[in-house]
Order: structure tokens, then C-alpha cells, then sequence
């Protein structure tokens, strides 16, 4: 009991404005100040105790009272952290493959692969780490330029249960932001103007490596893709969802983004492992982050990204229609496309300095 407390039920005591049950405690309590006080008038008459031995008696009581305390506390969090540590490990493993952890981890995958044009996760280099209630992901990031593997950096994600709360990474100079989106593509009948940036392309030297975003003037069919842009490096494809179309200013697109999928194959376990059809990996994407739409746009900087709504749509028209292209090459690959009626607008994505 604390000395504020002790002192308002001693003056409620004195007021008579205690219970029976209270006046009774506060009886005991102070019979037993009576017997103290008794022992230490007669240790100290009997045994002639000076005041400074008996102060130091008190201060060893104090001494072995909060040892006695801290030995209890730290007992106790011995005793519960361990616990607890393994009902998270339960919390998150329970259910052998299709468990709650690596549906998470195959949640971060997949978003990255389908919202981020061109950035992949290292499946090989995923690293977990579980403490009490929480779980972490560590996951290295990379894309593709040139053929080549251009490592970008790592991006942690932090899970209390079944919540992202954190979201961190080391080569995003403003992290998870809202100023940290882009706007890479514009569908041929959206409401909205997306500026050309093939001015800052054509200030290049011709031979340097570069990456583009691309909108078409119309979605077409892979089968069509291929054919009008054989040849190019291409490695990601936008994906017309019907959504893309209702878009009518940079708040919308900052609030939806567009999604896609890898042209190349990214790893076996990934969804697009290219084990089956386009269409199918497609679908198979989406499901899985429409079944787990909460995290998924928890693991991003957007806020709606409809992919309930954009499964039902692709479903429903069976064939996948592109109408954006992200691909890799050097300054004079990309002037080349200016030629090309099929394309619309030119962003410059990044440059990968000799």
C-alpha cells in the first residue's frame, strides 16, 4: 500500500467514514505497527541499540525487501517471455505450409511482384525473426536491368498478430510515403494527363543504361505485346483491371495503383514461376491478395487497392489486356520507340550510371 493511500484510509479512520470491513483491516494494520514499535523500544532499551545501528538494521530489511522483489519480477519474466515466445511461434506456424507466417511472407512477395513495376524480392535471402506477440520479415529487394540483378536495398516489415504496424527500408530516402509514389502509367481512356519525359531520356548519352515506363494508346493482348515489341527487354507488364480507366486525377492513382505482373520468370516458388499460363499466375496473384487485402495494402503506401474488384473483372473477360510496359535498355534502344505509333507517354524510370 502506498504512503498517500495509507494516509487518506487513516483520516477517513479517524472521520469514521470507513466501512466495518475497512475499520477492521485498518485495526489490524495498526496492531501490528504496535507489536513493531514494541519490539524495537524493547531491542532498544534491553540491548542499549544506538539510533545508528538501528538505522542500518532498517536499511538492510529495505536492502533484502527489494532483492527479494527484483529476484521475483525477474523469476517472472524468465518464466512468461519464454511462453509467450512460443504461442507466437504457434500463433504464426500453426497449420504446416499454409500457416499464418508464410502466407504473410508470401503476401509481401507477391504485392512487391504486382504493385511494384520492376522490384522483386530475393526469395533466397528472406530472413524471420518471432518475439512475443510479433513477427518480422526482412526481405532484400532488386531489378532487373540489362539482364543483370541490380540489388536496390531492404525493406522490413514488423506484424503484431495479425496487423502490420511498421513498415522500414534502407533505400527509399523517404521510406513508406505517400511522396514516395510515382506515377509510372496512364491507361489509354483514363481522365487524366500524364506528362512525356522523353526530353530528359534524349539529354542521355546514347549508350548509358536506362529504365522506362511505356502507356500504350491501347491494351492489347500478350500474344500482340510480344510481336510489336520483340526485341525490347522488357520486364514488367500493366495490367488492364478495368479500374484503371474510372482514374481521373493524380489523387486517384496515388490512392490506386496500377498493377502487373513480371514478364520474366522470377523463382520457383513465386506465383509467377511460369509453371503454367499467364493467365492463370495472374489469377492465382490476385487471389491470393484479395484473400488477404488488409495486409496487402497494409504492406504498401496506398489506400484502396481494389483487388476484389479486379479479380471479378479479369475473371469475367478470361484474357489479359496490357496497356504498360516497363522495360530496360540503353538510351538509344529507348529513343528508337519514339517511331512506334502504339506508344503513348515515356516516363523515365531509373538510371544505372556506367
Amino acid at each position: 500500500m502506498r504512503k498517500d493511500e495509507l494516509k487518506q484510509l487513516l483520516q477517513k479512520y479517524q472521520n469514521g467514514t470507513l466501512s466495518k470491513e475497512e475499520e477492521q483491516k485498518i485495526e489490524e494494520l495498526l496492531e501490528s505497527f504496535d507489536v513493531y514499535n514494541e519490539f524495537l523500544n524493547e531491542t532498544l532499551h534491553d540491548e542499549g541499540m544506538k539510533e545508528s545501528d538501528l538505522t542500518k538494521m532498517m536499511k538492510k530489511a529495505q536492502q533484502k525487501f527489494f532483492f527479494r522483489n527484483t529476484l521475483l519480477v525477474v523469476s517472472f519474466i524468465l518464466t512468461i517471455v519464454p511462453l509467450l515466445t512460443m504461442f507466437t511461434f504457434v500463433y504464426y506456424g500453426w497449420g504446416r505450409e499454409h500457416n499464418r507466417g508464410n502466407e504473410f511472407i508470401e503476401t509481401i512477395q507477391t504485392v512487391s511482384e504486382m504493385t511494384a513495376p520492376n522490384v522483386y524480392v530475393d526469395y533466397d535471402t528472406v530472413d524471420v525473426e518471432i518475439k512475443p506477440f510479433t513477427m518480422t520479415v526482412m526481405t532484400d529487394k532488386y531489378k532487373w536491368m540489362d539482364d543483370k540483378k541490380i540489388y536496390l536495398g531492404k525493406d522490413t516489415y514488423k506484424l503484431f498478430l495479425n496487423d502490420v504496424f511498421a513498415k522500414e527500408s534502407n533505400y527509399r530516402a523517404i521510406g513508406y510515403s505517400l511522396h514516395h509514389i510515382g506515377i509510372n502509367f496512364i491507361h489509354p481512356k483514363a481522365k487524366y494527363f500524364l506528362p512525356d519525359e522523353r526530353t530528359k531520356i534524349e539529354s542521355l548519352p546514347r549508350d548509358w543504361p536506362v529504365e522506362i515506363y511505356i502507356s500504350l494508346n491501347q491494351s492489347y493482348s500478350l500474344k500482340e505485346i510480344n510481336e510489336k515489341f520483340k526485341g525490347y527487354n522488357m520486364t514488367w507488364l500493366a495490367l488492364d483491371t478495368g479500374v484503371e480507366e474510372q482514374m481521373r486525377d493524380d489523387l486517384d492513382f496515388i490512392r490506386t495503383p496500377a498493377i502487373g505482373f513480371p514478364y520474366k520468370k522470377v523463382h520457383v516458388d513465386s506465383v509467377f514461376n511460369r509453371s503454367f499460363t499467364d493467365y492463370e499466375e495472374v489469377v492465382k496473384g490476385l487471389e491470393l491478395l484479395s484473400k488477404n487485402e488488409k495486409w496487402a495494402t497494409q504492406l504498401t503506401e496506398y489506400k484502396d487497392l481494389k483487388m476484389a474488384e479486379r479479380l471479378k473483372w479479369i475473371k469475367k473477360h478470361k484474357e489479359l489486356k496490357i496497356y504498360g510496359i516497363a522495360m530496360t535498355g540503353t538510351a538509344k534502344d529507348v529513343l528508337s520507340l519514339e517511331k512506334m505509333k502504339e506508344v503513348n507517354v515515356i516516363r523515365l524510370g531509373q538510371i544505372n550510371f556506367p
